[in-house]
């Protein structure tokens, strides 16, 4: 079988002109009228999302029509069996706060290869911020390096955390209350994708989330990686893409906060 070569860098050339391609239409609709419907009794979409989403497939599809495209809003699973690259698609990363005007949203694309995250990239447009990262080769903000924080102790740490759409069998709320107790304090942007970003940055020193999607997740966690930090699931396993949980952070406080974050579901109602 022929190994399957990728050329890394058109790879995110590629990505980085569809998220700003995406970026321009989401920032027209935050200007104007936006149609908003709901996919669960919290979990919103808007038109947006899917035009968002319509647009960076394209690019995606035309550059590579080797490749699989999981997206948010046209599905799609992981890998299909095969040795094809995959990219992961979230056209919008805080459709809530983009809902409400809040500027904390994100694109995130991701292409994986073998189930390994081989070029991510993360923009937010509101904000002005282009994370990048290529495998082997660091991760950058606005094309500068970045390194995650050399905070070494839980209790000086600046932590993120998010919560899931489905509060029903679980809530987060003992994790954050925990964290609460143990770290300088806890920040919730909304963003996944943002929040691994943040990491990367050194801005947050580490970040847990459940409940979370391969295209939330896969281009952020290797900027966490490329950044120096480290990444497992809760209760320690090894990170992946499609585990549906993370830990995320510089390395140094992980295991003190691995140790405090537990995903303990509600017992199911009679």
């Amino acid at each position: 079988r022929m190994p399957i070569e990728l050329d890394r860098a058109r790879a995110l050339s590629v990505a980085r002109d569809a998220a700003r391609e995406a970026a321009i239409l989401l920032r027209e609709g935050q200007r104007g009228e936006l149609r908003v419907e709901h996919k669960g009794a919290v979990d919103l979409v808007t038109d947006y999302d899917r035009r968002s989403e319509l647009r960076v497939i394209e690019r995606l599809r035309a550059a590579f029509p080797d490749h699989r495209v999981v997206g948010e809003e046209s599905g799609g699973h992981g890998g299909d069996g095969s040795d094809r690259p995959v990219w992961y698609v979230d056209p919008l990363d805080g459709t809530t706060n983009y809902a409400h005007r809040l500027p904390w949203y994100s694109v995130s694309l991701a292409l994986e290869l073998r189930g390994e995250a081989q070029v991510g990239l993360v923009l937010a447009p509101e904000l002005g911020w282009e994370f990048a990262a290529v495998r082997g080769e660091g991760a950058r903000l606005d094309g500068r390096p970045i390194r995650v924080s050399a905070t070494a102790e839980l209790r000086a740490s600046l932590l993120g955390t998010g919560f899931p759409y489905d509060r029903s069998r679980f809530d987060n709320v003992d994790n954050v209350r925990a964290a609460l107790r143990a770290a300088q304090s806890v920040r919730r942007i909304g963003s996944a994708a943002l929040d691994l970003c943040m990491v990367a940055a050194g801005w947050l020193d580490g970040y847990w989330e459940f409940t979370l999607n391969p295209w939330d997740m896969a281009a952020g966690a290797l900027m966490v990686q490329e950044a120096g930090g480290r990444l497992t699931s809760v209760g320690g396993s090894d990170y992946s893409a499609t585990g549906g949980n993370v830990i995320a952070t510089n390395g140094l406080i992980h295991d003190a906060l691995a140790e405090i974050i537990s995903y303990d579901v509600y017992e199911e109602q009679a």
